[in-house]
């Protein structure tokens, strides 16, 4: 943007329903692999006969999601990810799916798990409701998924998250993330969990400590050496000995987890972010 614009007047920007089909326009000919488009051909490609009203509507789109070069007319960074919003359906669609029987036992109860989507939210629940996997994941992508590809696709997506996460960034903005340790109750024990909340736009996380092992490279590495793939394991399984994790140290935080592949052992260290601070074979 060649100046700065407040949310408010971003929204307001997309209110009328041409400047949506020019955005749509440019989404399709990106698409094709022809954009930039010229002024006449976008127009072709809207619909829209009347020049004075077509040239008003892109005027009030250019510098904000449309970007004007010399070669014509193509979405700008933001515009790009309204589109992809509009397209996934974050903002009109609707969608249920299950429930489907999913692989695995609660590590609670030992009950079967299911998995439903619905409107946006998915879940892996057992019969006596222990939330094992909760996450959010736009109903307009959910619709053309089957539910074991969906839920490929949304576990890649949080440990995705939760390593920029990790390294201080939120994956919605990109703004400064601060994590705090922190414990909740699981049914006669508690589980250590690290709450992440983004300065900028106020996103909230929570995950297990155990999440962030998945994508620590000492521990996948180690797992990978035999056999066990644990980067793409389904987040409501457990690698043994995730759930007994130990606070060693208070200051600095230091969370220790012994973990176990077959007769091999690793001990690993987590530091206040989910960062691995140290990691050592016992004797």
């Amino acid at each position: 943007m060649s100046e700065s614009v407040t949310p408010a007047a971003a929204f307001e920007l997309l209110a009328a329903e041409p400047r949506m089909d020019i955005m749509q326009a440019l989404v399709d000919a990106r698409r094709e692999g022809e954009t930039p488009l010229s002024f006449s051909a976008l127009r072709r490609r809207t619909g829209i006969d009347d020049s004075g009203r077509f040239n008003y509507h892109l005027g009030k789109l250019v510098d904000t999601f449309v970007e004007k070069g010399a070669d014509g007319y193509g979405l700008s960074y933001a515009g790009s990810a309204i589109v992809a919003a509009v397209i996934a359906g974050a903002y009109t669609g609707s969608e249920r799916k299950g429930p489907v029987d999913v692989e695995g036992a609660c590590e609670l109860c030992g009950a079967d798990l299911a998995a439903e989507y619905v409107d946006g939210d998915l879940s892996v629940r057992c019969e006596n409701d222990h939330g094992l996997f909760v996450t959010r994941f736009p109903p307009g992508a959910a619709a053309s998924m089957e539910m074991e590809t969906l839920l490929e696709v949304s576990t890649l997506r949080i440990y995705q998250r939760l390593e920029l996460a990790a390294t201080g960034r939120c994956a919605e903005c990109f703004g400064p993330v601060e994590t705090n340790q922190t414990t909740q109750p699981l049914e006669d024990s508690e589980m250590h969990v690290y709450r992440m909340e983004c300065t900028r736009c106020g996103g909230e996380w929570r995950a297990s400590a155990g999440s962030f092992l998945t994508f620590a490279p000492e521990v996948v590495s180690f797992f990978r050496r035999r056999g066990v793939d644990i980067h793409h394991a389904p987040p409501w399984t457990l690698i043994e000995g995730e759930r007994e994790a130990t606070v060693v140290s208070e200051e600095p935080y230091r969370l220790q987890f012994d973990l176990a592949a077959g007769d091999d052992r690793i001990r690993v260290v987590l530091d206040e972010t989910g960062q691995v601070a140290e990691t050592a074979i016992p004797d």
